[in-house]
């Protein structure tokens, strides 16, 4: 019997096998450049990147990357830049091409785009990071947030108490929530680059590395015409991955 089956068993594992690697396809890798604290910094270059082919229009979708910021997966064909600075950084891919003459302050993106953002709990990112938190995770970063405001720069009555009243969020756990800007608001989609527009904002909030005292957090938001459900799906998935995940 143990000649027989060991046969069956590699039969029955080679054709899933091969099927499971059918369902892979790379999609390109678009570098972005960026600019900052220490002056601009050239696109990079970069390998394609595989994804599973299930239910994935990929022939639609690019890896984006640029030096300084985390990589985001959006719509192939679009346009895209990195900020970086001591505070943290962010990356934007944009359906309309990006100013690359008004650089700074970043210009407000009020159309279809894609945007990872990256605030350091250690450097002057405590703000936004402490913000954040008061607004989305107010009781496990209670402490953070309180030190925050015994530094005497910003005033404790301008600290935000709990989510947008407008925005609608769902947390996956005490540190991770998903949150949707309504169209015409401001919200957590809009505390980055996006400015309000007729269309909605997906995204999600990570809190990360509380226990050391200084956390960081990772912001993604995507906004997409009407339209492009499936396409949005697809990013919003994919991207969602990246952030849980610690980064693509």
């Amino acid at each position: 019997m143990r000649i027989v089956m060991v046969p069956l068993a590699v039969a029955l594992v080679l054709p899933w096998s091969a099927a499971r690697q059918a369902r892979q396809e790379s999609v390109p890798f678009v570098g972005c450049p960026a600019d900052g604290q220490t002056g601009p910094i050239a696109a990079p270059t970069g390998a394609p990147r595989t994804l599973p082919l299930a239910n994935m229009p990929v022939g639609a979708i690019a890896y984006y990357k640029g030096e300084q910021a985390p990589g985001v997966f959006a719509p192939r064909g679009w346009h895209c830049r990195v900020w970086y600075g001591s505070s943290g950084s962010g990356i934007v891919v944009s359906a309309a091409p990006i100013d690359s003459v008004h650089l700074f302050p970043p210009p407000p993106f009020r159309g279809s785009a894609v945007e990872v953002s990256v605030s350091e709990g250690g450097t002057s990112g405590r703000f936004s990071v402490a913000f954040a938190a008061a607004r989305l995770f107010p009781r496990v970063a209670a402490g953070f947030i309180e030190s925050v405001k015994k530094e005497g720069l910003v005033r404790a009555s301008d600290f935000p108490r709990g989510p947008y009243p407008t925005d609608r969020v769902t947390y996956l756990d005490s540190l991770t929530a998903e949150f949707i800007t309504p169209p015409h608001r401001r919200g957590m989609g809009t505390e980055g680059r996006l400015a309000p527009s007729q269309d909605a904002i997906y995204g999600i909030a990570l809190l990360s590395d509380l226990d050391s005292g200084e956390p960081g957090l990772v912001t993604l938001g995507v906004r997409m015409r009407p339209g492009l459900h499936k396409l949005e799906e697809a990013i919003l998935k994919l991207d969602r991955q990246c952030v849980l995940s610690d980064g693509c």
